[in-house]
C-alpha cells in the first residue's frame, strides 16, 4: 500500500489517523510531499489521482482518492465493524455526517483556518477579515448543530469513536490553535470532543507540528 500525503492537511490527517487506528500504518509506503514546492505534480501521483491532490492511497491496482470514501474502504477492508458499522441505518448516518461536514461545517471552518493559519504558514499574506466574518456566520450556524449532537455523547454517534469523528474532526488541531479565531468556547461540547480526539492514540500519532507550537 502506498500513501501520498502532506503535513498540515486535515484531509490527510484523517486518512493517516485511520491507518493508525486500523493497525495498517506500518504496512504503508508513506510519501510525504511538500505542496509549496510543487511536489504534488510528480508523475506517479498524477497517474494515481488525475487531480494531483492528496491524500491518495494506492492499494494494488486500485487508486483511492477523496478522504471520506477512502476511510470507509480501508475500514471495510480491515473488517473494522466498530469503527465503521455496515448496517444500513448506521451506514446512512455515517454518509450523512460526512456529506454535512463537507458541505457545511468544515467548509466554513476550512475558510476561516485558511485565512488565520494556512496563509501565514505559506507566506501568503495577512488574513482577510471580511472572508473570516462571512464564514464565521456559517460556522456558528453549523457548530450549534454539532454541539447539540454531542450533548451527552463522547463521540458523534455515541460513546465509541467511529469514522464519522475522524471525518468531521479533521481540522481539530488547527481549530484549537490560538491563532485560529475559532470561538470554540461558545461550543463546549465541540471543544471537549476535539480535545478527546486529540487524546486518541491514532490522532495523537498524526498531530501536526503546529499543535505543539501552540502549547
Amino acid at each position: 500500500m502506498k500513501l501520498f500525503t502532506t503535513d498540515l492537511s486535515p484531509n490527510c490527517r484523517r486518512v493517516e489517523a485511520t491507518l493508525h487506528h486500523l493497525g495498517l500504518y506500518d504496512e504503508v509506503d508513506v510519501i510525504r510531499l511538500n505542496l509549496a514546492t510543487g511536489e504534488h505534480q510528480r508523475d506517479d501521483l498524477r497517474a494515481a489521482n488525475p487531480n494531483g491532490k492528496v491524500p491518495t492511497v494506492v492499494v494494488g491496482d486500485m487508486s483511492l482518492w477523496e478522504s471520506n470514501p477512502t476511510m470507509i474502504y480501508l475500514a471495510d477492508k480491515a473488517g473494522a465493524e466498530d469503527f465503521c458499522p455496515s448496517d444500513a441505518k448506521t451506514r446512512f448516518e455515517i454518509l450523512r455526517w460526512m456529506s454535512w461536514e463537507l458541505q457545511h461545517y468544515n467548509r466554513a471552518l476550512g475558510d476561516i483556518l485558511w485565512e488565520t493559519i494556512a496563509k501565514a504558514k505559506f507566506g501568503m499574506g495577512a488574513p482577510d477579515q471580511e472572508i473570516i466574518a462571512k464564514q464565521m456566520d456559517n460556522f456558528h450556524r453549523f457548530a450549534a448543530v454539532l454541539d447539540a449532537q454531542l450533548e451527552g455523547r463522547d463521540y458523534i454517534l455515541g460513546d465509541t469513536v467511529t469514522v464519522v469523528d475522524f471525518a468531521v474532526g479533521g481540522p481539530s488541531a488547527l481549530a484549537l490553535h490560538p491563532a485560529s479565531q475559532v470561538p470554540l468556547d461558545a461550543y463546549p461540547n465541540v471543544k471537549a470532543w476535539y480535545l478527546r480526539l486529540e487524546a486518541l492514540p491514532a490522532w495523537a500519532a498524526t498531530a501536526p507540528k503546529i499543535l505543539s507550537e501552540a502549547a
